[in-house]
């Protein structure tokens, strides 16, 4: 029966998972375990290692091994002492709130190891079960807060273990290699009749966008003409500070000088945190843009925003550098 309940357990906690940045991480712990009444042994403080290999997964997250160790441990009623050694393994699924915090469900096998047997206290397997919460302190440090119960095959005795850890990351995952879309060849133009196959004042043998969707202001090689603002906001803040005002100022003066115009502005973000949190915030600070505009005297029936979360980077968000050039708002014009 209680074979059948930690299978149970086991397949409840396994859902999808998102793919980590890293291969590797290993986990310094400290703690303590509060054992079952009738084994007459004392509660105890433990300290132990953790090694995590992370998957690219839709079952798991991360398997992990792990080692704790108790030493000189009391029993009740009795001079007798002992040394406690835990080895196990679990399966680790990780569920992200933020993009700093995740909470996660373990369940695994494990043997515990007595040197100095008594009060039915002797080595014996184990299940346990558990769940966490993981807090990124940066990209290469989290803490971690955890609690397990272990049940001993050896007469059912139950563990209670809790512990503080801290996760060092190593061997980043690679980069995926995204292949650049090779430009298509402009159409030859009749020397005597140069063509403007989309309509955007560009001519075909210069174009270097053709198709352009009609109304779409472009540059002078035909493609969409974008100013691209990095603008930085506090996090999970849309508030625009002063000190980005110049970036918008391009915007705002290239509409006076093109009174004709309209502009869209479309939010975007990096990676982390879930895919409706970045929608939320894409949206807000395109809106927060679109205010400042307004605040600089661009009509705000010329002002439109769109909001495209992480769906569109333009760098790589495996790297803090990578991940700043994706949080931005561009801005695209029409006439």
């Amino acid at each position: 029966m209680k074979k059948s309940l930690f299978s149970l357990a086991a397949l409840a906690t396994l859902a999808l998972a998102a793919p980590t940045a890293y291969n590797y991480e290993v986990t310094p712990t400290i703690g303590g375990v509060y054992p079952e009444g009738n084994l007459d042994i004392h509660s105890q403080l433990t300290y132990g290692l953790r090694f995590g290999i992370n998957l690219d997964s839709n079952i798991v997250s991360q398997i992990e091994l792990g080692y704790d160790r108790s030493d000189d441990v009391d029993y009740e009623k009795s001079t007798k002492d002992t040394n406690i050694n835990r080895y196990y393994a679990n399966v680790v699924k990780e569920y992200k709130l933020t993009p700093e915090t995740a909470l996660y469900a373990l369940v695994g096998l494990g043997h515990e190891d007595l040197s100095n047997s008594a009060n039915d206290n002797d080595d014996s397997m184990f299940a346990q079960y558990g769940g966490g919460v993981k807090y990124w302190v940066s990209d290469n440090f989290a803490l971690k807060a955890e609690v397990r119960h272990a049940v001993k095959f050896d007469h059912g005795d139950n563990n209670l273990f809790y512990s503080l850890g801290f996760a060092i990351p190593f061997s980043p995952k690679a980069a995926p290699v995204v292949a650049k879309a090779e430009p298509k060849p402009a159409p030859v133009a009749a020397p005597i009749a140069p063509k403007d196959s989309d309509m955007d004042g560009v001519y075909d043998d210069k174009d270097k966008c053709p198709n352009t969707p009609k109304g779409t202001v472009v540059d002078v090689d035909g493609c969409t003409k974008i100013i691209r603002l990095h603008v930085k906001f506090d996090f999970d803040k849309s508030v625009v500070k002063p000190a980005f005002m110049p970036e918008i100022q391009k915007v705002a003066d290239f509409m006076k000088q093109n009174p004709g115009y309209s502009v869209v502005l479309e939010g975007h973000t990096d990676s982390k945190g879930s895919d409706a949190y970045n929608q939320k915030l894409s949206d807000s600070r395109a809106k927060a843009v679109a205010k400042a505009l307004s605040n600089l005297g661009v009509a705000a029936a010329k002002v439109t925003t769109e909001a495209y979360g992480e769906s569109k980077p333009v760098a790589t968000n495996d790297t803090e550098a990578g991940r700043a050039e994706n949080r931005r708002v561009d801005a695209l014009f029409k006439k």
